[in-house]
């Protein structure tokens, strides 16, 4: 009985392995479809007077065009791209870091949500173990060796997997060339999206409401959070390649932030606290700054393609001019 039972175990993990290998080979030689989308962006030909505006969904309605129009009018003439692209977290733009630099953008201006340190679902593992002493991780190991195509899969197992398996279904429908129609000029990530435009109900808005109900994930604190490590990493980065950046906190609707537990609050406070002080900058908060009623599509991302939100756009603006005056 005893061996039967060793026999099946052993049976078990060889098959695991053997599944693990397969999967690991096959996935590690396909191209991480969204890293090469970025690649191509970065790899041209860019003007040399630019500026990049960064962040996830939450910034999808500003204008890269009202922003260089503004910027402009007060005489500086840059060209602004907008390179936000939606469910993008601070550690899938850490591994574009380099692309980023090899532009030598003037300045980098990033918006950052609630959403953007949330912490399951969206990172690579789970909450840390406290410990004394943390024995080194798998990708530790593996960091020291480099894959000759899908370059995302040891720096992000999860994303990179996901993007090579959605390149795979992209290439399958003949849609990996095809030209997607893109919301402004300069916005290479994001796509066009007509439900954009459309405000949600009031009544979903409301405290209990179908949008505006609190259903945040949790946020680790500062030690714990691997998305707000990386988004410091990115930030040293870019400041050893010489190149200014600005930090802002994106819209949320009022009705969403009153529900918002106090320690959640005060994580996310002290993140910008914290990014104020090893940084030496001011963090731009318009958290809490817009409660305009018909403008939102639900509790963190207002309408896009509309006048009523042209300032978003030019509030962005606004605060590239406050930090150019005081350099």
């Amino acid at each position: 009985m005893l061996n039967s039972i060793k026999k099946i175990v052993f049976c078990l993990i060889i098959s695991f392995s053997i599944a693990l290998t397969i999967f690991f080979t096959t996935i590690s030689s396909l191209p991480d479809y969204v890293y090469e989308e970025h690649e191509k962006f970065y790899l041209q030909e860019l003007p040399n007077e630019k500026i990049f505006i960064f962040g996830s969904s939450q910034t999808f309605a500003i204008n890269p065009i009202i922003v260089s129009d503004v910027l402009s009018a007060e005489g500086h003439n840059y060209t602004v791209f907008h390179l936000g692209q939606g469910s993008f977290d601070a550690e899938e733009r850490l591994r574009t870091a380099d692309l980023i630099s090899s532009q030598k953008p003037e300045i980098v201006i990033y918006g950052v949500a609630y959403q953007t340190f949330y912490s399951h679902g969206r990172n690579t593992i789970e909450k840390p173990i406290d410990s004394v002493f943390e024995f080194p991780t798998v990708r530790d190991f593996l960091a020291v060796f480099s894959l000759p195509i899908n370059t995302g899969l040891i720096d992000n197992p999860k994303y990179a997997t996901i993007n090579t398996i959605n390149h795979f279904f992209q290439t399958w429908e003949g849609k990996y060339d095809e030209v997607l129609p893109r919301p402004y000029p300069n916005t290479p990530f994001f796509i066009m999206d007509d439900n954009a435009k459309i405000p949600a109900e009031q009544k979903d808005l409301e405290v209990g409401g179908r949008l505006a109900d609190f259903r945040g994930m949790e946020i680790y604190p500062i030690e714990k959070n691997r998305s707000f490590n990386a988004l410091k990493k990115l930030i040293h980065n870019l400041h050893e390649n010489e190149i200014e950046v600005i930090i802002f906190t994106v819209p949320h609707h009022k009705n969403w932030l009153t529900q918002l537990p106090e320690q959640q609050t005060e994580i996310f406070e002290g993140m910008m606290d914290n990014l104020e002080q090893e940084f030496d900058l001011k963090v731009y908060r318009l958290h809490d700054k817009y409660d305009t009623e018909g403008i939102w599509i639900d509790h963190d991302h207002v309408i896009a393609y509309d006048k009523k939100t042209n300032f978003y756009s030019e509030e962005i603006a606004t605060i590239l001019l406050t930090e150019m005056k005081e350099k």
